[in-house]
């Protein structure tokens, strides 16, 4: 089965099989699902058809390019093939890179390319150069530039001057950014593009690798599009693929690159000098320039009769209100912020409940003009997450309702931790769980106790996977080295659960299914036991109420401790309210302000693990856990709260996840590196014990084959605090007198 490379823009690759077909765009229910770059809703697709793999773009936006071509249609792919789709590289696995594509080929160890952090660039799109081609009324059909529009004005003063001077042929001038006032030459065909081989090197993120070419033809020049991202503009219209002569004056807009075309015999042509040259091939005829000037003169009657139309008007009318014209057309930039300001205020709970359908269709029409809009994409994702999240809460609630406790489980089970609703969720997840497993055990004792293998299996399956979230790993998993063993009498090496009933499920499993896999317990973020029994909630009371009189402000504290920070708010808002509880006011106020503080912390740092940065998000955690401490008082340390436990846990996971990630590529440097914050910030991970001890091997092992001053950088990256490399490194920079 043919597999696709998928390299992202930040320089990570996956493969993907291509299983008949596999749909490629930033919708979800694509295959592929690529958010980034500049990729359209449904923007290609690649199938296998006789045993060859095809790409085909799907109308995209910006295109689909094979080997820097703008396809139009099915394209076979070879292993040497390079697919690009905004800011994707695709390949077909095996293939070695090709040095022509968007990214250069993999330089060798020690080539000095390696050092360089620059990230490369993808064409980025500017909505904004179509919409200043159409927004005045519908895109001309391309190449069919029936009428010129008139020349736009040049946006550095002067910059038609220099085709008065002295030059010994055709030529583009350029008028902004770093090419203003350079001169290219026109001889022959003249690539313009961002990176060699391009004659016209344009190298701004919004021009393409092929983008337009520029050709001198006998006396003529002319000009077409590559198909290129963002289109190329003739005096502001949008310009084909088809050639279209130049005339001396006129403005070609690559990206938001603006040159002009400047002729040898001609001098550049200024707006509102006169009219436009005519084209090559001949003149205007005798007859056209008397009725030029005819309709010059009437143009001029008809304007001193609305002049004195309007005079007698004034003098013999009273004054009325002016009437306004039609406004004039939204910046496109400004239009796609007034979409996003749209999007946030639909989807924010400070006025109400979110409307997460109108917020997302807000979203989408921000990335319909502007596809890479980094803010769009990020509210697009949350929303989405969001809205699903809800729509399981609802239908959650609406099962308890009917007292289906096991589709009220599911519907919550889906609610991921990131979301606003999962500790609303998570509360009624355990009600639920509570009612749902006392009948569920029940059947399933009954049906094992009678040897009913088959229903003990399915019923006893639905109590294990809630009873399981409370246990910890060594009462469902053999230790290292020991084997599985449910009957009998133990040997050694030998082990077995210590729950009964769990072991007459594993029994009954066998009994079904003889070779059925170990049975493992299914991670479950909304009923995984969080620690707080019903010993720490009760001391945990009991110092709130020792602290605090007002009940409602004992009541509001329990709900920070349990993770319902936005419930304590309100409870507390409640207190302040209360006119005969003024001298509690201040102390309400000050409570408000720490448990938002912790709530927005919390969330923009679950928001940056989301999105797979936890190096960000260890500062917002680490004011939060502050700001917790001073909440909690004496039982910050041992009595966790909801928010210090899951900063804990989710930032020491995701470190590891992150640290994994660069190591599995050979990093193992930055991989320790993320690995060790991780550790410093909680130590209670069993995956970042392991792998910080791995790290400390590697601190030893480049230790001793130090050579040099600058090799001790590398044991610094490694070197786990308190592992004993610190002090031998120091002992060993004196004895080579480094610093």
């Amino acid at each position: 089965m043919p597999t696709l490379v998928v390299r992202h823009p930040d320089g990570t690759e996956h493969e993907h099989e291509i299983a008949g077909e596999l749909k490629i765009g930033r919708q979800q229910g694509n295959d592929l699902v690529l958010t980034e770059g500049g990729v359209s809703r449904q923007h290609a697709r690649v199938y296998v058809e006789g045993g060859t793999v095809y790409v085909e773009d799907g109308g995209s936006q910006n295109g689909t390019f094979v080997d820097g071509e703008r396809i139009e249609g099915p394209t076979a792919l070879t292993p040497a093939s390079q697919v690009l789709l905004g800011d994707y590289e695709l390949k077909l696995k095996g293939s070695a890179r090709s040095t022509s594509g968007r990214r250069a080929a993999t330089p060798p160890p020690g080539d000095p390319a390696t050092l360089s952090d620059a990230p490369v660039k993808g064409t980025r799109a500017m909505p904004s150069i179509r919409a200043k081609a159409t927004q005045n009324g519908a895109a001309k059909p391309e190449g069919a530039l029936a009428k010129r529009p008139a020349r736009a004005t040049p946006s550095r003063a002067g910059a038609g001057d220099a085709a008065a001077g002295a030059t010994s042929g055709p030529m583009l001038k350029g008028m902004t950014g770093p090419w203003a006032g350079k001169s290219y030459p026109i001889n022959g065909t003249l690539l313009v593009g961002r990176a060699p081989p391009a004659a016209v090197v344009l190298d701004d993120d919004s021009v393409s690798r092929k983008h337009a070419e520029v050709k001198r033809e006998g006396t003529g020049v002319l000009a077409r599009d590559l198909g290129s991202a963002n289109g190329t503009l003739l005096n502001g219209e949008l310009l084909g693929e088809e050639f279209v002569d130049l005339q001396p004056g006129d403005v070609l807009q690559f990206g938001v690159v603006e040159m002009t075309f400047e002729a040898s015999d001609t001098p550049a042509r200024r707006p509102g000098t006169g009219a436009a040259p005519p084209r090559r091939g001949g003149r205007a005829a005798p007859e056209a320039d008397k009725k030029r000037k005819l309709l010059v003169i009437a143009g001029g009657v008809v304007a001193l009769l609305a002049v004195a139309a309007v005079v007698k008007s004034s003098v013999g009318a009273p004054q009325k209100a002016q009437k306004t014209g039609p406004a004039a057309p939204m910046d496109p930039a400004q239009q796609v912020q007034e979409f996003l300001s749209e999007c946030r205020s639909y989807s924010s709970n400070e006025t109400g409940a979110p409307d997460w359908g109108r917020a997302e269709k807000a979203c989408e029409q921000a990335l319909d003009m502007d596809p890479i809009n980094a803010e769009a994409n990020t509210l697009v994702r949350r929303i989405k997450l969001e809205k699903e999240a809800f729509d399981n809460f609802e239908a959650a609630k609406k099962s308890i309702e009917l007292n289906r406790e096991k589709d009220a489980l599911e519907y919550l089970r889906k609610i991921p931790k990131e979301s606003e609703y999962f500790r609303r969720a998570r509360s009624k997840a355990k009600e639920t769980a509570e009612q749902f497993v006392e009948r569920a055990k029940f059947d399933c004792n009954r049906y094992l106790n009678n040897s009913q293998w088959g229903p003990a299996v399915q019923r006893c399956q639905q109590y294990m996977e809630v009873w399981c979230q409370k246990q910890s790993k060594e009462d469902l998993e053999p230790p290292i080295g020991q084997t599985l063993r449910l009957e009998g009498g133990l040997r050694k090496n030998e082990w077995r659960p210590k729950d009964a009933m769990f072991v007459k499920f594993l029994v009954a499993r066998k009994r079904v299914e003889r070779d059925a896999a170990p049975w493992t317990c299914p991670v479950s973020d909304i009923l995984q036991e969080d620690g707080l029994g019903v010993d720490q909630a009760s001391e945990v009371r009991a110092m709130f109420s020792k602290r605090y009189a007002p009940k409602l402000v004992q009541a509001a504290m329990m709900d920070y401790w349990t993770g319902r920070g936005s419930e304590a708010m309100a409870t507390l808002q409640k207190l302040r309210s209360k006119e005969d509880q003024a001298q509690f006011h201040q102390l309400a106020d000050d409570l408000i302000r720490d448990v938002s503080n912790v709530d927005q912390l919390f969330k923009t740092g679950q928001s940056l693990i989301t999105n797979d940065d936890p190096e960000r998000a260890v500062a917002p955690f680490k004011e939060a856990l502050a700001t917790d401490k001073r909440i909690m008082a004496e039982l910050a340390e041992s009595h966790l709260s909801f928010y210090r436990k899951n900063m804990f846990q989710d930032l020491a996971t995701a470190a590891y996840q992150r640290g994994k990630h660069f190591a599995d590529r050979e990093d193992r440097r930055r991989g320790c590196r993320i690995w060790k914050m991780g550790f410093d910030f909680y130590k209670g991970n069993t995956n970042l014990n392991r792998v910080v001890a791995f790290c400390s091997t590697q601190a030893q092992n480049a230790l001793n084959a130090v050579g040099g001053c600058s090799d001790f950088q590398a044991v610094e990256d490694y070197a786990v605090p308190g592992d004993g490399i610190a002090e031998q490194m120091a002992a060993k920079k004196a004895e080579m007198k480094c610093r």
